[in-house]
């Protein structure tokens, strides 16, 4: 039995019956016989997808580190939900202590359904209220009610994990807090609140704001609070006559200081209560914050700021095509590299490649960190979605060889702008089999990126042209097919809808796919222009910037694939 999970169950055993109703109020209760179970979430204080490592409680609990994943702890057993990306992982990392549940299987239940079916009256579930949003708490409160349980919520900064972890708890340490100019934001604080104000007004005359990068975006800061996402921790709360950001003073500068005309405040205070109406959004707010704003000021509705952070201006979107010109000639210098480097008999290891491939970023103009911990994988770690290799696993970790294909899923954050882009190559003779699902990726990935569909299309009908190709050979993905970038913030960004009559993909990821895992008899005449086209385009936007072996190797990747 696991030391950890059994000071848990002792710890949340213990919990005082504050109980949460269906109006999401916190109150005690009688009706708590027994706290049967901990839910223990992945996400922070603000709903964030990648959290500090402060705030990695699922993974402290589990030893499970990808970026999704849901924990339940009873008295006897412990879940770990999860979605397709993170099966082979979770196999790998999870104890015997624990049973993967995986998400979107046959017979395999949500944390909701399992709640409904497994807690009965007089049960509860402990949630954390600073940890949970009030969609989640919402659909647990519905759940359990179903079968006469309850939901209760900890002490406020007494969470039950916190407590287990205790002096092991990585120090939250302040944020590098910085002002990001308008060369590269497009529009000043003051444009950005009156636009995201026009629209609240029709709703509201104040809006909660709990999401971190939609405060980076809104009041052009970004911070270091999160490995490889620029954000910092905070609230905010704009009315229409003031601005408010709840923000740790230690973060503070004269710069950045000098860059506020709106109100600063501790991070974590109390949200002012003599507003006439708040806006808040559901879906990322926590119920702690959601229970401090008066029943009857709330207005719930999406995030006003999503939209328009999503929605790129035109300095942005010029930004966001100079970063990936820049990050495209890091990542031919890194492949030629790679090729030499192992094809000539250097030892390489997945390591070793990740960190020569950071050496080729950083010499780029306005290069900050990393997006996200690079996806360096040799042979069938390839084939974990999320796979990841520590530093310190150099002696252990795979290497790269002639004989496997390599997969190299990874990006950057620039000043103005962050890429995600992946590539996968073989650095000797791939086999026929490799050459035909590396071929029908290809035709995946041109049926997307040339698709034209109306502006009502879903997401879900764009995701099915896009497996098409894959399916009629019998193949397929467990993963999503893509995801909203931010401008110098989060790698994964809600999207939103846009309007149009018609609608269609412009390509800015500039890197060669490589020649000898095209199997050219197996692309019709559309598909090999477009190959064409695009690698036409990778040698005129990156030829300026490389010169030597790397030029040479680029101009080989980017022939016509029929000469």
């Amino acid at each position: 039995m696991s030391p950890t999970l059994d000071k848990l169950r002792r710890a949340f055993a213990g919990l005082a019956p504050r109980v949460l109703d269906a109006e999401l109020r916190i109150q005690s209760s009688s009706s708590v016989a027994r706290v049967s179970a901990l839910l223990v979430e992945s996400e922070d204080a603000h709903g964030s997808e990648y959290v500090s490592s402060r705030d990695m409680r699922r993974t402290f609990v589990s030893g499970f580190d990808g970026s999704a994943g849901t924990a339940l702890i009873t008295h006897d057993h412990a879940y770990l939900w999860t979605d397709g990306r993170y099966f082979l992982q979770a196999e790998h990392q999870l104890s015997k202590d624990w049973t993967l549940m995986r998400q979107g299987q046959k017979d395999v239940p949500t944390v909701e359904e399992w709640v409904e079916a497994n807690l009965h009256a007089g049960d509860a579930l402990a949630i954390d209220p600073l940890l949970t949003s009030v969609a989640t708490a919402r659909r647990l409160v519905t759940s359990a009610s179903k079968s006469n349980a309850s939901v209760v919520c900890c002490e406020w900064g007494a969470n039950v994990v916190d407590q287990v972890w205790a002096d092991a708890q990585p120090a939250r340490v302040p944020s590098d807090l910085q002002v990001l100019g308008e060369q590269f934001t497009g529009a000043s604080v003051a444009t950005k609140l009156s636009n995201v104000l026009d629209l609240a007004k029709k709703h509201a005359t104040a809006i909660v704001l709990t999401a971190l990068d939609d405060i980076a975006w809104l009041f052009n800061i970004r911070g270091s609070d999160v490995e490889f996402n620029p954000v910092v921790m905070a609230y905010a709360l704009v009315t229409v006559t003031s601005a408010t950001l709840f923000v740790d003073a230690q973060a503070l500068t004269p710069d950045v200081l000098a860059h506020f005309g709106s109100h600063i405040e501790a991070y974590a205070a109390s949200v002012p209560k003599d507003t006439a109406s708040i806006l808040v959004d559901p879906a990322q707010c926590n119920v702690a914050v959601f229970s401090a704003i008066p029943p009857a000021l709330r207005k719930e509705a999406p995030s006003i700021v999503l939209r328009h952070k999503a929605i790129k201006n035109p300095v942005e979107i010029q930004g966001m095509k100079d970063a990936h010109i820049r990050d495209g000639a890091a990542q031919v210098r890194f492949f030629h590299w790679l090729q030499e480097a192992v094809t000539s008999g250097q030892v390489v290891t997945e390591v070793s490649a990740d960190k020569k491939q950071q050496q080729f970023r950083r010499q780029m103009d306005h290069f900050k960190s990393l997006s996200f911990a690079t996806i360096s994988g040799s042979g069938p770690n390839g084939a974990i979605i999320h796979y990841h290799v520590n530093a310190d696993d150099e002696a252990t970790c795979g290497r790269v060889t002639t004989d496997q294909m390599y997969l190299n899923d990874s990006g950057a954050q620039y000043l103005d702008g962050t890429t995600d882009v992946t590539r996968t190559v073989h650095l000797g003779q791939p086999t026929a089999h490799e050459v035909h699902c590396f071929t029908h990726v290809l035709k995946a990935h041109i049926a997307l990126a040339t698709a034209v569909f109306p502006n009502e299309c879903e997401g879900v009908k764009l995701d099915a042209i896009t497996r098409a190709p894959l399916w009629k050979v019998g193949l397929d993905y467990r993963h999503g097919t893509g995801h909203g970038v931010g401008a110098f913030l989060n790698v994964h960004e809600k999207g939103v809808s846009a309007y149009g009559k018609f609608c269609t993909f412009e390509t800015i990821t500039l890197i060669p796919i490589q020649r000898k895992l095209i199997d050219v008899t197996e692309l019709t005449a559309h598909e090999i222009a477009w190959v064409d086209t695009y690698h036409a385009d990778v040698r005129a936007k990156l030829s300026p910037l490389l010169e030597g072996g790397a030029l040479a190797y680029l101009e080989r990747e980017t022939r016509p694939l029929v000469q």
